[in-house]
Protein backbone atom coordinates (compact mmCIF):
# COMPACT_ATOMS: atom_id res chain seq x y z
CA UNK A 1 0.00 0.00 0.00
CA UNK A 2 1.39 3.36 -0.93
CA UNK A 3 0.68 6.60 0.89
CA UNK A 4 -0.29 8.05 -2.47
CA UNK A 5 -2.96 5.42 -3.04
CA UNK A 6 -6.16 6.73 -4.62
CA UNK A 7 -8.18 4.48 -2.31
CA UNK A 8 -9.73 6.63 0.45
CA UNK A 9 -8.35 6.24 3.96
CA UNK A 10 -10.16 4.00 6.46
CA UNK A 11 -11.12 6.90 8.74
CA UNK A 12 -12.46 8.82 5.76
CA UNK A 13 -14.72 5.95 4.73
CA UNK A 14 -15.95 5.37 8.30
CA UNK A 15 -16.69 9.07 8.90
CA UNK A 16 -18.32 9.38 5.48
CA UNK A 17 -20.65 6.50 6.29
CA UNK A 18 -21.46 8.04 9.66
CA UNK A 19 -22.33 11.35 8.02
CA UNK A 20 -24.50 9.61 5.43
CA UNK A 21 -26.26 7.38 7.96
CA UNK A 22 -25.13 4.28 6.06
CA UNK A 23 -26.36 0.91 7.33
CA UNK A 24 -25.01 -2.65 6.89
CA UNK A 25 -26.32 -4.42 3.77
CA UNK A 26 -27.66 -1.05 2.49
CA UNK A 27 -24.49 0.73 1.38
CA UNK A 28 -24.19 3.40 -1.28
CA UNK A 29 -20.45 2.65 -1.69
CA UNK A 30 -18.64 -0.46 -2.88
CA UNK A 31 -16.28 -0.68 0.08
CA UNK A 32 -16.13 -3.54 2.56
CA UNK A 33 -14.94 -2.20 5.89
CA UNK A 34 -13.75 -4.60 8.57
CA UNK A 35 -12.87 -4.17 12.23
CA UNK A 36 -9.93 -6.27 13.47
CA UNK A 37 -9.82 -6.98 17.21
CA UNK A 38 -6.91 -8.45 19.17
CA UNK A 39 -7.58 -10.42 22.36
CA UNK A 40 -4.96 -11.41 24.92
CA UNK A 41 -6.96 -12.66 27.89
CA UNK A 42 -7.80 -9.87 30.32
CA UNK A 43 -5.70 -7.54 28.15
CA UNK A 44 -8.73 -7.60 25.86
CA UNK A 45 -10.14 -4.87 28.12
CA UNK A 46 -8.07 -2.44 26.03
CA UNK A 47 -9.79 -3.28 22.75
CA UNK A 48 -13.14 -3.50 24.54
CA UNK A 49 -12.57 0.14 25.46
CA UNK A 50 -11.89 1.00 21.83
CA UNK A 51 -15.11 -0.66 20.70
CA UNK A 52 -16.99 1.08 23.49
CA UNK A 53 -15.76 4.32 21.95
CA UNK A 54 -16.86 3.32 18.45
CA UNK A 55 -20.30 2.35 19.74
CA UNK A 56 -20.89 5.52 21.72
CA UNK A 57 -19.71 7.67 18.83
CA UNK A 58 -22.37 6.05 16.65
CA UNK A 59 -19.86 4.30 14.36
CA UNK A 60 -20.96 0.70 14.83
CA UNK A 61 -23.07 0.60 11.66
CA UNK A 62 -20.13 1.89 9.62
CA UNK A 63 -18.56 -1.59 9.62
CA UNK A 64 -19.52 -4.56 7.46
CA UNK A 65 -17.84 -7.23 9.58
CA UNK A 66 -15.78 -7.76 12.70
CA UNK A 67 -13.08 -10.40 13.13
CA UNK A 68 -11.65 -11.01 16.59
CA UNK A 69 -9.26 -13.31 18.37
CA UNK A 70 -10.01 -14.90 21.75
CA UNK A 71 -11.36 -12.22 24.12
CA UNK A 72 -11.48 -9.90 21.11
CA UNK A 73 -13.97 -12.22 19.40
CA UNK A 74 -16.30 -12.19 22.41
CA UNK A 75 -16.11 -8.40 22.62
CA UNK A 76 -16.81 -8.30 18.86
CA UNK A 77 -20.06 -10.22 19.37
CA UNK A 78 -21.17 -7.64 21.95
CA UNK A 79 -20.17 -4.77 19.68
CA UNK A 80 -21.85 -6.08 16.52
CA UNK A 81 -25.17 -6.47 18.34
CA UNK A 82 -25.06 -3.03 19.96
CA UNK A 83 -24.01 -4.21 23.43
CA UNK A 84 -20.36 -3.14 23.38
CA UNK A 85 -20.62 -0.79 26.35
CA UNK A 86 -22.41 -3.33 28.50
CA UNK A 87 -20.07 -6.11 27.47
CA UNK A 88 -17.00 -4.08 28.43
CA UNK A 89 -18.13 -4.09 32.06
CA UNK A 90 -17.45 -7.84 32.20
CA UNK A 91 -13.70 -7.28 32.48
CA UNK A 92 -13.68 -5.30 35.69
CA UNK A 93 -16.70 -7.00 37.24
CA UNK A 94 -17.54 -10.67 36.51
CA UNK A 95 -14.29 -11.79 34.88
CA UNK A 96 -11.69 -10.76 37.44
CA UNK A 97 -12.72 -13.24 40.13
CA UNK A 98 -14.44 -16.64 40.66
CA UNK A 99 -16.39 -18.32 39.26
CA UNK A 100 -14.67 -17.30 35.99
CA UNK A 101 -11.07 -16.72 37.10
CA UNK A 102 -9.50 -18.68 39.93
CA UNK A 103 -5.78 -19.38 39.61
CA UNK A 104 -5.92 -21.65 42.68
CA UNK A 105 -7.79 -24.23 40.61
CA UNK A 106 -4.55 -24.97 38.73
CA UNK A 107 -3.14 -26.47 41.94
CA UNK A 108 -5.98 -28.99 41.83
CA UNK A 109 -5.24 -29.65 38.12
CA UNK A 110 -8.41 -27.86 37.04
CA UNK A 111 -8.73 -25.02 34.51
CA UNK A 112 -8.15 -21.55 35.94
CA UNK A 113 -10.70 -20.15 33.46
CA UNK A 114 -14.31 -21.34 33.33
CA UNK A 115 -15.42 -20.66 29.75
CA UNK A 116 -18.84 -22.22 30.31
CA UNK A 117 -19.53 -19.62 32.99
CA UNK A 118 -18.16 -16.86 30.78
CA UNK A 119 -20.31 -17.62 27.74
CA UNK A 120 -23.39 -19.30 29.18
CA UNK A 121 -23.83 -17.14 32.28
CA UNK A 122 -21.79 -13.93 32.40
CA UNK A 123 -22.29 -12.91 28.76
CA UNK A 124 -25.99 -13.72 28.97
CA UNK A 125 -26.37 -11.65 32.13
CA UNK A 126 -24.74 -8.71 30.34
CA UNK A 127 -27.34 -8.93 27.58
CA UNK A 128 -25.54 -10.81 24.81
CA UNK A 129 -28.14 -12.48 22.57
CA UNK A 130 -26.42 -15.35 20.75
CA UNK A 131 -29.28 -15.65 18.26
CA UNK A 132 -28.80 -11.97 17.43
CA UNK A 133 -25.08 -12.57 16.89
CA UNK A 134 -25.82 -15.37 14.43
CA UNK A 135 -28.29 -13.23 12.49
CA UNK A 136 -26.45 -9.90 12.78
CA UNK A 137 -26.12 -7.85 9.57
CA UNK A 138 -22.60 -7.01 10.77
CA UNK A 139 -20.92 -10.39 10.29
CA UNK A 140 -18.87 -11.64 13.24
CA UNK A 141 -15.85 -13.92 12.77
CA UNK A 142 -13.50 -15.56 15.27
CA UNK A 143 -10.04 -17.00 14.80
CA UNK A 144 -9.34 -20.51 16.06
CA UNK A 145 -6.36 -22.85 16.20
CA UNK A 146 -7.06 -26.43 15.07
CA UNK A 147 -5.55 -29.23 17.12
CA UNK A 148 -5.32 -31.33 13.95
CA UNK A 149 -2.16 -30.22 12.10
CA UNK A 150 -3.80 -31.09 8.77
CA UNK A 151 -6.75 -28.76 9.32
CA UNK A 152 -6.71 -25.47 7.43
CA UNK A 153 -9.58 -23.84 9.34
CA UNK A 154 -8.32 -20.80 11.24
CA UNK A 155 -11.34 -18.47 11.11
CA UNK A 156 -15.03 -19.30 11.54
CA UNK A 157 -18.22 -17.31 11.15
CA UNK A 158 -20.49 -16.91 14.17
CA UNK A 159 -23.59 -18.15 12.38
CA UNK A 160 -25.82 -21.20 12.60
CA UNK A 161 -27.70 -20.54 15.80
CA UNK A 162 -27.01 -19.85 19.50
CA UNK A 163 -25.45 -23.23 20.31
CA UNK A 164 -22.83 -22.99 17.56
CA UNK A 165 -22.07 -19.35 18.42
CA UNK A 166 -21.46 -20.36 22.04
CA UNK A 167 -19.15 -23.18 20.91
CA UNK A 168 -17.15 -20.78 18.75
CA UNK A 169 -16.81 -18.24 21.54
CA UNK A 170 -15.45 -20.92 23.87
CA UNK A 171 -13.10 -22.33 21.23
CA UNK A 172 -11.49 -19.02 20.27
CA UNK A 173 -10.88 -18.27 23.98
CA UNK A 174 -9.58 -21.71 24.97
CA UNK A 175 -6.10 -20.86 26.22
CA UNK A 176 -4.02 -24.05 26.38
CA UNK A 177 -3.85 -25.47 29.92
CA UNK A 178 -5.46 -22.40 31.53
CA UNK A 179 -8.86 -23.12 29.96
CA UNK A 180 -8.66 -26.92 30.11
CA UNK A 181 -9.32 -29.22 27.18
CA UNK A 182 -9.74 -28.14 23.59
CA UNK A 183 -13.23 -27.16 22.44
CA UNK A 184 -15.25 -28.69 19.58
CA UNK A 185 -16.91 -26.77 16.74
CA UNK A 186 -18.46 -28.58 13.78
CA UNK A 187 -16.78 -31.80 14.88
CA UNK A 188 -13.25 -30.31 14.99
CA UNK A 189 -11.13 -29.59 18.06
CA UNK A 190 -9.75 -26.08 18.56
CA UNK A 191 -7.80 -24.03 21.07
CA UNK A 192 -7.24 -20.28 21.43
CA UNK A 193 -7.10 -18.42 18.13
CA UNK A 194 -4.19 -16.32 19.32
CA UNK A 195 -1.76 -19.19 18.74
CA UNK A 196 -2.46 -18.81 15.02
CA UNK A 197 -3.19 -15.10 14.64
CA UNK A 198 -3.02 -12.65 17.53
CA UNK A 199 -4.07 -9.63 15.47
CA UNK A 200 -6.29 -11.11 12.75
CA UNK A 201 -5.71 -8.52 10.04
CA UNK A 202 -4.73 -11.19 7.52
CA UNK A 203 -8.06 -12.94 8.11
CA UNK A 204 -9.80 -9.60 7.65
CA UNK A 205 -8.00 -9.08 4.35
CA UNK A 206 -8.90 -12.60 3.19
CA UNK A 207 -12.55 -11.96 4.10
CA UNK A 208 -12.66 -9.45 1.26
CA UNK A 209 -12.03 -6.20 3.09
CA UNK A 210 -11.18 -3.06 1.16
CA UNK A 211 -10.54 -1.23 4.45
CA UNK A 212 -9.45 -2.47 7.88
CA UNK A 213 -9.39 -0.65 11.20
CA UNK A 214 -7.10 -2.60 13.55
CA UNK A 215 -7.63 -2.50 17.32
CA UNK A 216 -4.54 -3.88 19.14
CA UNK A 217 -4.55 -4.71 22.84
CA UNK A 218 -0.88 -3.77 23.21
CA UNK A 219 1.43 -1.24 21.53
CA UNK A 220 2.67 -2.55 18.18
CA UNK A 221 6.38 -3.25 18.47
CA UNK A 222 8.45 -5.00 15.84
CA UNK A 223 11.82 -4.35 17.47
CA UNK A 224 11.51 -6.57 20.56
CA UNK A 225 10.54 -10.23 20.88
CA UNK A 226 7.05 -10.75 22.25
CA UNK A 227 5.42 -13.49 24.27
CA UNK A 228 6.74 -16.15 26.66
CA UNK A 229 10.44 -16.77 26.17
CA UNK A 230 11.59 -18.02 29.57
CA UNK A 231 12.85 -21.52 30.34
CA UNK A 232 9.70 -22.45 32.30
CA UNK A 233 7.33 -21.34 29.55
CA UNK A 234 9.27 -23.07 26.79
CA UNK A 235 9.98 -26.34 28.55
CA UNK A 236 7.61 -26.98 31.47
CA UNK A 237 4.45 -25.45 29.98
CA UNK A 238 5.38 -26.75 26.55
CA UNK A 239 5.40 -30.33 27.75
CA UNK A 240 2.02 -29.91 29.44
CA UNK A 241 0.55 -28.41 26.28
CA UNK A 242 1.94 -31.29 24.20
CA UNK A 243 0.34 -33.80 26.56
CA UNK A 244 -3.06 -32.05 26.58
CA UNK A 245 -3.32 -30.79 23.00
CA UNK A 246 -0.62 -32.54 20.97
CA UNK A 247 2.75 -31.70 19.45
CA UNK A 248 1.27 -29.36 16.81
CA UNK A 249 -0.20 -26.96 19.41
CA UNK A 250 2.97 -27.16 21.52
CA UNK A 251 5.06 -26.21 18.47
CA UNK A 252 2.79 -23.23 17.77
CA UNK A 253 3.20 -22.07 21.36
CA UNK A 254 6.98 -22.40 21.14
CA UNK A 255 7.20 -20.40 17.90
CA UNK A 256 4.69 -17.75 18.99
CA UNK A 257 7.13 -15.05 20.22
CA UNK A 258 9.05 -14.92 16.97
CA UNK A 259 5.91 -15.02 14.82
CA UNK A 260 4.20 -12.31 16.91
CA UNK A 261 7.22 -10.02 16.58
CA UNK A 262 7.34 -10.48 12.81
CA UNK A 263 3.60 -9.86 12.52
CA UNK A 264 3.84 -6.66 14.56
CA UNK A 265 6.66 -5.43 12.35
CA UNK A 266 4.69 -6.29 9.20
CA UNK A 267 1.51 -4.65 10.44
CA UNK A 268 3.34 -1.51 11.51
CA UNK A 269 5.08 -1.18 8.14
CA UNK A 270 1.79 -1.63 6.26
CA UNK A 271 0.00 0.92 8.44
CA UNK A 272 2.87 3.40 7.97
CA UNK A 273 2.86 2.91 4.21
CA UNK A 274 6.39 1.52 4.05
CA UNK A 275 5.25 -2.07 3.43
CA UNK A 276 2.74 -3.88 1.25
CA UNK A 277 0.29 -6.59 2.26
CA UNK A 278 -0.15 -9.67 0.08
CA UNK A 279 -3.50 -11.36 -0.32
CA UNK A 280 -4.19 -15.12 -0.24
CA UNK A 281 -2.95 -15.39 -3.85
CA UNK A 282 0.28 -13.53 -2.95
CA UNK A 283 -0.82 -10.48 -4.91
CA UNK A 284 -0.48 -6.95 -3.51
CA UNK A 285 -3.58 -6.01 -1.54
CA UNK A 286 -5.13 -2.83 -2.91
CA UNK A 287 -6.99 -1.98 0.30
CA UNK A 288 -6.20 0.42 3.13
CA UNK A 289 -5.37 -0.32 6.75
CA UNK A 290 -5.16 1.82 9.87
CA UNK A 291 -4.07 0.94 13.40
CA UNK A 292 -5.40 2.62 16.54
CA UNK A 293 -2.12 3.31 18.32
CA UNK A 294 -1.71 2.89 22.07
CA UNK A 295 0.71 4.96 24.15
CA UNK A 296 3.99 3.06 24.61
CA UNK A 297 3.91 3.59 28.39
CA UNK A 298 0.48 2.01 28.94
CA UNK A 299 0.29 -0.30 31.97
CA UNK A 300 -0.95 -3.44 30.28
CA UNK A 301 -3.09 -5.86 32.27
CA UNK A 302 -1.64 -9.32 32.70
CA UNK A 303 -3.30 -12.18 30.85
CA UNK A 304 -5.01 -13.21 34.12
CA UNK A 305 -5.25 -9.70 35.60
CA UNK A 306 -7.62 -9.32 38.57
CA UNK A 307 -6.83 -5.77 39.78
CA UNK A 308 -9.87 -3.62 39.06
CA UNK A 309 -8.03 -0.25 38.87
CA UNK A 310 -5.58 -1.63 36.33
CA UNK A 311 -8.42 -2.99 34.20
CA UNK A 312 -10.46 0.22 34.34
CA UNK A 313 -7.44 2.41 33.55
CA UNK A 314 -6.51 0.18 30.60
CA UNK A 315 -10.04 0.39 29.24
CA UNK A 316 -10.05 4.19 29.49
CA UNK A 317 -6.67 4.28 27.74
CA UNK A 318 -8.09 2.16 24.92
CA UNK A 319 -11.09 4.45 24.57
CA UNK A 320 -8.88 7.54 24.58
CA UNK A 321 -6.64 6.01 21.91
CA UNK A 322 -9.72 5.56 19.71
CA UNK A 323 -10.70 9.20 20.22
CA UNK A 324 -7.16 10.31 19.38
CA UNK A 325 -7.20 8.24 16.20
CA UNK A 326 -10.19 10.19 14.90
CA UNK A 327 -8.85 13.51 16.18
CA UNK A 328 -11.72 14.05 18.62
CA UNK A 329 -9.92 16.19 21.20
CA UNK A 330 -13.06 17.75 22.71
CA UNK A 331 -14.59 14.40 23.68
CA UNK A 332 -13.31 12.77 26.86
CA UNK A 333 -13.33 9.21 28.19
CA UNK A 334 -14.51 8.97 31.78
CA UNK A 335 -14.09 6.26 34.37
CA UNK A 336 -17.77 5.16 34.40
CA UNK A 337 -17.07 4.35 31.42
CA UNK A 338 -18.80 6.77 29.06
CA UNK A 339 -17.77 9.36 26.56
CA UNK A 340 -18.60 12.95 27.37
CA UNK A 341 -18.74 16.34 25.70
CA UNK A 342 -19.83 19.71 27.18
CA UNK A 343 -22.74 19.97 24.74
CA UNK A 344 -24.11 16.47 25.31
CA UNK A 345 -26.21 15.23 28.20
CA UNK A 346 -24.70 12.06 29.62
CA UNK A 347 -26.91 9.04 30.15
CA UNK A 348 -25.98 5.92 32.11
CA UNK A 349 -23.76 4.25 29.54
CA UNK A 350 -23.73 6.35 26.38
CA UNK A 351 -23.59 10.02 25.47
CA UNK A 352 -26.49 10.64 23.10
CA UNK A 353 -25.75 13.13 20.36
CA UNK A 354 -22.04 12.41 20.07
CA UNK A 355 -22.48 11.25 16.47
CA UNK A 356 -23.63 14.75 15.48
CA UNK A 357 -20.50 16.26 17.05
CA UNK A 358 -18.28 13.78 15.19
CA UNK A 359 -20.04 14.58 11.90
CA UNK A 360 -19.61 18.33 12.49
CA UNK A 361 -15.92 17.79 13.26
CA UNK A 362 -15.53 15.74 10.07
CA UNK A 363 -17.23 18.46 7.99
CA UNK A 364 -15.04 21.16 9.53
CA UNK A 365 -11.90 19.13 8.84
CA UNK A 366 -12.90 18.67 5.18
CA UNK A 367 -13.58 22.39 4.83
CA UNK A 368 -10.16 23.23 6.29
CA UNK A 369 -8.41 20.80 3.96
CA UNK A 370 -10.26 22.14 0.92
CA UNK A 371 -9.13 25.67 1.75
Amino acid sequence: MSKTSSTPAVSEVVLGRLEEGSKPLKRSDDNRVGLVVEGGGMRGVVTAGMMLGLEQLGMRDCFDFVVGTSAGAIASAFFATGKGTEGSVLYYEELRSPPFLDKRRLIRLRPALDLDYLVDTACAQRGLDLAAVAACPISVYATVTPVDPDSTTTVVSMTGGPKRVAEIMKATSSLPVLAGNSKVVDGEEYVDGGLTEQVPWRSGMNLGATHLLVLPSKPLRGDIEQGPTGFVERHTIGRIVATMHGAHVAALLDSLPGRATLESWSLRSIADGSGCALDSELQPWSGRLEVVDLPPDIELPRRLEDRRPVLVDAMVTGTQALLNHFGLKTISAEQRIVLNHPEVQVSQYRSEGLADIVIAHYAETRHTQDN
